[in-house]
């Protein structure tokens, strides 16, 4: 807060910035203070409702949690900043911008900031049976707590793990069909390669 405290009068008041990689230290002039950037990701919800362009929003977003990070602001509104990125990146299977936003996720649900991370570890779980990245996958279920079980978006994820498991495609699309929260975005990335595997199956049986 050392950053915001000494610059605070000279910092920009606009709500949209284009997001530019910084090479240096960044200009006290260019980077926003939190209650702009509050309004701004008012802003941004309301735009991507109305005028549904991933480009402009995702640029934005990257603008929006640039300055937090410059300004080290790590709280609840930064967590649903990132929360709210990831949910844009899954609905437009954007999987790199969702992953920079889970990863930092992860860190920020360790500190106890608030947010929905049951509903990000279902995703995650999902994520890892699409990438068949097996290792991760037992790592997450690994660190599940029995509370965490019982929740309804980790309990859907674990069946749908279980599903394929067991080879049982009826239940693998019912599931696909009954998923919560944006879990099926998720789904829709390995659903057609589970439906040819379905069917080579009957074909050989």
């Amino acid at each position: 807060r050392d950053f915001y405290n000494e610059y605070k009068d000279s910092m920009n008041q606009n709500l949209e910035k284009k997001y530019f990689r910084l090479t240096s230290a960044p200009n006290p002039d260019h980077v926003r203070p939190e209650p702009i950037l509050k309004q701004t990701l008012d802003l941004l919800k309301k735009k991507w409702k109305k005028e549904n362009n991933y480009s402009y929003i995702c640029d934005q977003f990257k603008s929006l949690r640039q300055d937090l990070t410059v300004q080290h602001i790590t709280n609840k509104f930064t967590v649903e900043v990132y929360e709210v990125h990831a949910r844009i990146a899954l609905e437009k299977g954007d999987l790199g911008e969702y992953n920079q936003c889970q990863t930092q996720l992860r860190a920020l649900y360790a500190k106890k900031l608030g947010g929905h991370p049951v509903e990000f570890k279902a995703y995650r779980i999902l994520y890892f049976i699409h990438t068949c990245n097996r290792t991760a996958l037992n790592d997450v279920l690994a660190e599940l707590t029995t509370a965490e079980k019982e929740e309804k978006a980790i309990k859907h994820a674990l069946n749908v793990r279980s599903a394929l498991a067991l080879g049982n495609y009826h239940k693998f699309f019912r599931l696909y069909l009954d998923a919560p929260n944006m879990g099926s975005y998720i789904m829709d990335m390995f659903a057609a390669r589970e439906r040819l595997v379905a069917l080579s199956n009957i074909c050989k049986a």
